[in-house]
């Protein structure tokens, strides 16, 4: 009976030790996780400025758009459902920040301009 005992007390302490979680893997790097378009001008329609895709070295980091003028982002597509993607008007994702939904713009007047972004993806 004591035997038993033991032998159950083990398979089920072994059975917890490879049930706990392991760490998440890193984002791979080559996987583009989102999509976005960028325009020199307010409303997503005028001086289409290219694709942005943002792959997994880029997650959860701030990107900056460099020199170029931002003045409104379309959120074209994610690939991951847990992603989300934040503008800011400073070069250190600090300032405003401002989400912008799937499929939809993210727009500023005339005098705004978005100069960083981020993309968060939990669980990648």
């Amino acid at each position: 009976m004591l035997f038993t005992t033991i032998l159950a007390s083990t398979i089920a302490l072994g059975m917890g030790v490879s049930a706990a979680p392991t760490a998440s893997p890193s984002p791979n790097p080559n996987y583009r996780y989102v999509q976005l378009r960028v325009y020199g001008a307010p409303g997503c329609s005028e001086l289409n400025q290219g694709e942005l895709g943002v792959y997994g070295d880029s997650l959860n980091k701030c990107q900056t758009f460099n020199d170029n003028t931002i003045k409104s982002v379309r959120f074209e597509a994610k690939y991951q459902d847990s992603c989300t993607v934040a503008l800011y008007d400073d070069v250190t994702c600090q300032t405003n920040r401002r989400e912008v939904q799937v499929e939809t713009c993210l727009s500023g007047d005339d005098s705004e301009q978005f100069r960083s972004y981020i993309v968060q993806c939990p669980g990648v």
